[in-house]
């Protein structure tokens, strides 16, 4: 019987994100109600890892002392480190397969009335749901159930983290303001999925594939209250975990709703 790996944790300073700390994108990421509820931080671990390390490796990081110190999350409108070590962690995997921004060209597509020819977004009737405003059939595609649109993508491709990154920016935050045009929404899609994701070539046939797996995260606490993320009634209060095996580090990536 194999012995799971004991993991230890350092924190390490930001990646310089390129795409991210773009100007354009960082006034995208402002005008979306984003920016100040978006958060990202890098760690290595010490020992290697296999995928089906993945809940061992997540129930070591949320339960490190070292990281309680240093891992921020939002409290009363402020990104701190509350020292908190989580009692429980819930673990799911995130498909991450996603080579090409070719897997949006349906919703460029006029024929499936997300967009108009002139990759201006279709409007429709207002609609309410679980506190969003879904004007237009975009916002539909993603939320609304009953929508046309919302088939387009099955319930695996709906699952992609790079779905899961257009979804958070088209809903955005609590204080938005929409785009009348997609292509802002898959640029800044595109730069952040750059940013967070590493690529590799398979060593027997050159092809390209991803290389990092994506854990979306629940950590609560000895009271059972979640915190990273926070009051998960809202759907844009989302946790991740990346991890690079090859270089062993952590990306953290969080956002909170409000």
């Amino acid at each position: 019987m194999e012995i799971e790996p004991k993991y230890t944790f350092l924190s390490l300073p930001q990646n310089n994100y390129f795409g991210l700390n773009d100007k354009a994108t960082q006034e995208l990421l402002t005008k979306w109600g984003l920016n100040e509820n978006f958060h990202i931080q890098n760690f290595s671990f010490n020992e290697p890892f296999q995928p089906y390390h993945k809940y061992n490796l997540t129930e070591s990081f949320f339960k490190d002392q070292a990281v309680a110190g240093v891992l921020k999350t939002k409290s009363k409108g402020c990104w701190a480190a509350h020292g908190t070590v989580a009692s429980t962690v819930e673990t799911r995997q995130i498909p991450c397969s996603v080579l090409t921004m070719s897997f949006f060209e349906k919703l460029k597509d006029p024929n499936n009335k997300v967009v108009h020819n002139s990759g201006t977004i279709c409007k429709r009737y207002d609609l309410d749901i679980d506190g969003f405003l879904v004007s237009d059939n975009l916002r539909g595609m993603l939320i609304d159930e009953d929508c046309e649109q919302y088939n387009l993508y099955s319930k695996n491709e709906r699952e992609e983290f790079i779905f899961r990154i257009l979804q958070l920016l088209v809903l955005g935050g609590s204080l938005c303001q929409y785009e009348d045009t997609i292509e802002p929404y898959l640029k800044v899609t595109k730069n952040l999925y750059k940013d967070l994701i590493r690529v590799q070539k398979q060593k027997d046939s050159n092809e390209l594939s991803v290389s990092t797996m994506v854990l979306e995260v629940v950590a609560k606490d000895a009271n059972g209250r979640a915190y990273f993320p926070c009051d998960q009634s809202s759907m844009q209060n989302i946790g991740f975990l990346l991890v690079d095996r090859n270089f062993r580090q952590i990306t953290t990536v969080l956002h909170q709703y409000s």
